[in-house]
């Protein structure tokens, strides 16, 4: 069966990569000019850049572990993160070590108001008041611990070789076409279709765009020199008033302990023609447009949506896998 596939994140090249073992003939169209989707990687200066922003693979799932170990080994990467606050830099999620840094344990209240409201806001473009408790009832229970680590799943790292180099090892035989046009897939005749873009868009639009917002990155090389310090470790949320939510050092992921370092940082903005859409706003009137796409999807015959865009959900990377294992049935 001659099976094309719309996207080339890990939803489109897991499928991909299934598909291809039960004997079909699969074919890959991004419109992109790479791979991976947004956990693209590249080399900048001898330091492996996370060009869409950092992306640490953690999972407790078996068979999605297994399945991404085939194509690479995971290095020892133990994810931590500071938020900048007005109450100075500390550790998050809200710990022992946040308790000591502070001088005083914080209320739950206290720690909304101090870490999740402004970052949140800046996120969504949205007041904190008008969020859904989807998203501010995620203030964290406090770690009565010392664990400073961001997750605690049994599995975490990141690529050996990065991210990219495990994609070229997963694409191995695979047709993918890069930098195509959006209408490219359509000129190639095939029995079934995977979809992991915008359903709104797939569709013409027909009910109304889709609410989705978008980050814009900023890339800046910093020497030993500029006054970094190694030692505030590869994320700072910025819970402040500034424009960008998170401060990235690209150089602790592969530890590459170079004489400079790639700083990342992203700027929030609402997704338009111009920029890539990355987190659904699945709330509100966003959900109501996706309830009308939705009855449209389930009745597709030979189109299966799949990952982040498609499902309008927000999925982490061992999700859009596992999701993909379901509906494929492995």
């Amino acid at each position: 069966m001659k099976i094309n596939i719309i996207g080339c994140g890990l939803s489109g090249i897991t499928a991909a990569i299934l598909l291809k073992e039960k004997g079909h003939d699969v074919e890959i169209f991004e419109t992109r000019s790479h791979v991976g989707g947004n956990c693209y990687d590249e080399k900048v200066d001898g330091i492996t850049v996370h060009k869409y922003g950092a992306h640490i693979f953690h999972t407790n799932d078996e068979d999605v572990w297994t399945f991404l170990n085939r194509y690479t080994s995971f290095n020892d990467y133990v994810h931590k993160v500071r938020a900048n606050t007005s109450l100075g830099l500390i550790s998050i999620p809200y710990n022992n070590k946040t308790k000591e840094q502070i001088g005083r344990d914080l209320s739950a209240s206290e720690i909304q108001e101090l870490i999740f409201r402004k970052y949140s806001e800046r996120h969504w473009g949205i007041k904190w008041e008008d969020l859904p408790t989807s998203i501010s009832g995620r203030v964290p229970t406090k770690r009565d611990n010392w664990d400073e680590r961001y997750f605690t799943d049994k599995y975490q790292g990141i690529p050996s070789l990065g991210y990219s180099v495990m994609f070229k090892n997963m694409l191995d035989g695979i047709k993918v076409n890069v930098g195509v046009s959006k209408e490219e897939y359509k000129k190639v005749k095939c029995d079934k279709m995977i979809y992991t873009g915008k359903p709104d868009e797939f569709y013409n639009f027909c009910f109304g765009k889709l609410a989705y917002r978008s980050l814009r990155f900023e890339h800046k090389k910093v020497g030993k020199d500029d006054n970094f310090s190694w030692e505030k470790g590869s994320v700072i949320n910025e819970c402040n008033e500034l424009s960008f939510n998170r401060t990235m050092d690209n150089g602790v992921y592969l530890k590459e302990n170079l004489p400079h370092t790639i700083l990342s940082r992203d700027y929030p903005e609402e997704h338009n023609e111009t920029n890539d859409p990355i987190y659904p706003k699945d709330f509100g009137e966003g959900m109501k447009i996706y309830s009308e796409y939705k009855k449209l999807i389930q009745s597709e015959k030979d189109v299966i949506f799949l990952g982040r865009l498609a499902s309008y959900k927000y999925l982490d990377m061992w999700m859009a896998i596992k999701q993909v294992m379901v509906k494929l049935n492995f």
